[in-house]
């Protein structure tokens, strides 16, 4: 038997051969499986991750990370100082920028709905 040790910045489901094993929240879990082949993936209301395939070998650890999309922090916050901006000077110019700043989140909620979580391998340790 092997584990799949997942050490997770956001919430999520994960899902491992199709089986839903619970929640994770910005915590880190480890899951035991049998040896062989599993494809997991990890999902968050109708958004989701890319499915990764595996091949476990016995007393095998193969460690992932769970993110939200690419600079999710870095939008947030130039949202936000942009909206800030917007209320105390009243400038239209602001609301355009947010307006353009919003569409690279909009993407990862739409058409890139399986790339909103980054599941990605961090290393393989032999124990």
């Amino acid at each position: 038997m092997g584990k799949i040790k997942i050490e997770s910045s956001t919430g999520a489901k994960i899902y491992i051969n199709e089986k839903d094993y619970g929640a994770i929240n910005r915590e880190i879990k480890e899951y035991e499986v049998e040896n062989g082949q599993h494809e997991i993936y990890a999902k968050t209301a109708w958004c989701g991750s890319q499915k990764i395939k595996l091949n476990i070998t016995d007393n095998e650890i193969v460690v992932l990370t769970l993110n939200s999309f690419k600079y999710e922090a870095i939008v947030k916050a130039v949202f936000m100082v942009l909206a800030g901006l917007l209320v105390v000077t009243k400038s239209l110019i602001f609301a355009t920028i947010a307006g353009l700043v919003f569409l690279y989140p909009l993407y990862y909620l739409t058409l890139g709905k399986d790339k909103y979580l980054e599941l990605l391998e961090k290393n393989n340790t032999l124990q």
